[in-house]
């Protein structure tokens, strides 16, 4: 170890921990990890918590530490010993008691230390050893932290989705104790752990209104996703999602997830055949085109297509054609549906859920 680094940090000496910016980087990069295995040692000792002399040269040691790692470049060399001392905070509180709002002593030092090793998103090696640990931070119940981790987990997912995967179900608990931040990541998470994500499906949905308008942005997404790939797995959430169509800034890409379940489970939207007929009088050009856009087969004729479009029963072929909405399947694969709906459209629901099965084996 560098000789001004061994005297400070051995002795705790106050007084001399600003000569470390004095040093230049390459001078004391090879010693890096030794300091920050020193520094680990002193922030767990006992006393740490009352002493302020060793708060202070830690924080100080810390800050040259970082500084010199980044313009080195040499994070792959210490990340070791530096996500080493970041995990050894998970075992101390971390969260402010009483009234005092102030960070913790090892709460200072996971913040100091989150951004050099997290802004290394892109890099494998990296990632491996920091992100169990950043997804641990999650849980620790102090809300800045795990803001700062959504952040930069966020970027992970972008740069290495595989490395969050295996993380989805404390991720997805996160979500939904309240950190709408990682929503963005389940969207990229969501092929690789589907079944984990499908557990939590209806909690997930169940959330659209009180997110804000970027959150919902994810949801959606997500949704959008598990209805391409696994579109029945979205049929018990059905009811939910028709009762968000009339949120205009979700109507388009809710109405496009519905029409994939509708391809893979037609009996999940017959229940709602009058609220969609409604909606077919308030923006007959919307339906059209998210229906041409999702390439449904055939024209909905018809008491269903009466019911989904006034234009199309009053036989109206101008500028109202009878909207390819929801699929000829409805009427094709599902004609006792037809009869349940005209007298008692409760009953319709109930008595759909049997026919799962069968209309998957009809794609």
């Amino acid at each position: 170890m560098h000789q001004l680094f061994g005297q400070v940090l051995g002795q705790r000496d106050l007084s001399r921990a600003g000569d470390l910016f004095s040093l230049e980087d390459t001078e004391i990069e090879a010693c890096l990890s030794q300091a920050l295995d020193q520094i680990k040692a002193i922030s767990c000792s006992q006393d740490y918590l009352t002493n302020d002399n060793d708060q202070a040269v830690v924080e100080i040691c810390i800050t040259r530490i970082t500084t010199a790692i980044r313009e080195t470049g040499s994070i792959e060399r210490h990340s070791t010993a530096l996500v080493g001392l970041w995990e050894s905070c998970l075992e101390h509180n971390l969260t402010p008691q009483g009234d005092n709002t102030e960070d913790t002593p090892h709460t200072k030092i996971a913040s100091d230390i989150t951004s050099c090793i997290l802004q290394n998103y892109s890099c494998p090696s990296v990632m491996v050893l920091a992100v169990p640990v950043a997804v641990r931070f999650l849980q620790s119940g102090n809300r800045e932290l795990s803001r700062n981790m959504s952040s930069y987990l966020s970027l992970a997912a972008i740069a290495k989705a595989d490395l969050l995967a295996e993380h989805t179900k404390a991720i997805t608990l996160s979500v939904l104790g309240g950190n709408h931040m990682l929503l963005r990541v389940l969207p990229s998470v969501y092929p690789r752990q589907p079944d984990t994500i499908h557990c939590q499906l209806g909690n997930l949905t169940a959330m659209m209104s009180q997110l804000e308008s970027p959150e919902q942005q994810h949801l959606i997404r997500l949704i959008q996703i598990v209805a391409e790939q696994h579109p029945l797995m979205l049929s018990p959430q059905v009811p939910a999602l028709v009762s968000y169509l009339g949120d205009q800034s979700l109507t388009e890409a809710l109405l496009g997830s519905l029409v994939d379940v509708s391809q893979a489970s037609p009996s999940s939207l017959v229940s709602f055949l009058p609220t969609l007929r409604i909606l077919g009088q308030q923006c007959p050009a919307l339906l059209d085109s998210c229906s041409r856009r999702h390439g449904l087969p055939g024209v909905l004729s018809g008491q269903h297509g009466a019911q989904l479009s006034p234009h199309a029963a009053a036989g109206d072929q101008g500028s109202h054609r009878p909207l390819p909405v929801f699929t000829g399947g409805l009427r094709q694969r599902h004609l006792p549906h037809e009869q349940l709906v005209q007298r008692d459209i409760p009953n319709a629901r109930a008595t759909a859920g049997g026919e799962h099965g069968h209309a998957r084996q009809g794609e």
